[in-house]
């Protein structure tokens, strides 16, 4: 039997190395081809997802702010979003407010950053960023009510003069192409009903080098959300039809040209504001009952209290966590 030579020779120290940078090449192309598939196979998985317009996503937030005020801390911390609790966290509001820091710090925004607050809510990370950097912040929103608040609070905080609001859809802005340096998204990307749409706005607004951020809700593994039921009511009792896994996210990404990804996992250290949210659900459950008896309450303020409970039964089955993730822009683009 003849020997192969690649067996019982000794290659040379150039011949490795190629060998390794082959090796290498083949490694990237195919992860690359395998993120490509999971990413295409999440739009099979939308075909029997609840989809959900514009103005449902106005309405949940309009017609669910009282529970938020009612529950979080509204008025001090001015977010919706999970709290990330250090050692020395003691209320909620330190909380919402270690989220903003966090992602401050994980994007290394500066005072000469231009920001947009993509999904900015009543406008709470737009003051933030204000306040502790003296950046210039824009933030947009699909409810009319929530720039008016935001737009009365930065007055009230005297930063208007920094942070300005309007009702926009974040997939299809007014601003000019490479406006900003920063576009922040603090659990408001699972709203877009098309993800690549985001990507691909943010791409046309962002200079060269530009990152998205993001702390937000994220599948730590790819799986059909229609096969779990209590995903299902956790995510469309917040107008949302899906989210993606990491995976997903990372890949689709790069296909939009953001090849630079970072992830922070922080879902050990939202759980006390899952338990909060949890409790009070409990409560709303109750409130909600009651009030059906003499009232008609909207929709989402009827099912709210279904989500609360369901993101707390997800969250201990591994079935989501939470993550602060930088996508950043090819320089030169």
């Amino acid at each position: 039997m003849r020997s192969n030579p690649s067996w019982n020779s000794r290659s040379s120290p150039i011949e490795k190395s190629g060998k390794a940078q082959r090796m290498g090449m083949f490694s990237r192309s195919l992860r690359l081809l395998v993120l490509r598939r999971i990413f295409r196979t999440h739009h099979v998985y939308r075909k029997n997802m609840k989809q959900f317009t514009p103005t449902d996503i106005e309405n949940y937030y309009d017609h669910t702010e009282v529970h938020y005020r009612m529950w979080w801390n509204l008025e001090e911390a001015a977010g919706l979003h999970y709290g990330i609790w250090e050692p020395d966290t003691r209320t909620n509001t330190e909380a919402i407010l270690n989220t903003n820091a966090r992602l401050m710090r994980l994007g290394g925004i500066t005072a000469a950053d231009r920001v947009l607050d993509a999904g900015c809510g009543i406008g709470g990370s737009a003051l933030f960023l204000a306040e502790q950097l003296g950046c210039r912040v824009e933030g947009i929103t699909l409810s009319r009510r929530q720039v008016e608040t935001a737009t009365r609070l930065a007055a009230e905080k005297e930063l208007d003069e920094l942070v300005s609001f309007s009702r926009q859809n974040y997939l299809d802005t007014d601003f000019p192409d490479a406006h900003f340096d920063v576009v922040w998204a603090i659990e408001s990307f699972g709203s877009a009903p098309a993800k690549a749409d985001f990507f691909r706005e943010m791409y046309r607004i962002l200079k060269p080098g530009g990152r998205i951020l993001f702390a937000d809700t994220f599948k730590p593994y790819p799986y059909d959300i229609t096969t779990d039921k209590d995903m299902l009511t956790m995510l469309n009792g917040w107008a949302i039809s899906d989210i993606l896994a990491l995976e997903e996210l990372e890949a689709m990404s790069r296909e939009q040209g953001f090849p630079h990804f970072r992830v922070e996992d922080v879902s050990a250290q939202i759980k006390p504001s899952v338990n909060r949210i949890y409790r009070a659900a409990l409560f709303g459950m109750i409130g909600t009952k009651a009030y059906n008896l003499f009232k008609t309450a909207t929709y989402f303020s009827r099912i709210h209290y279904k989500t609360g409970l369901a993101q707390k039964k997800t969250y201990r089955r591994g079935k989501w966590g939470y993550y602060l993730v930088s996508c950043t822009k090819a320089n030169g683009q």
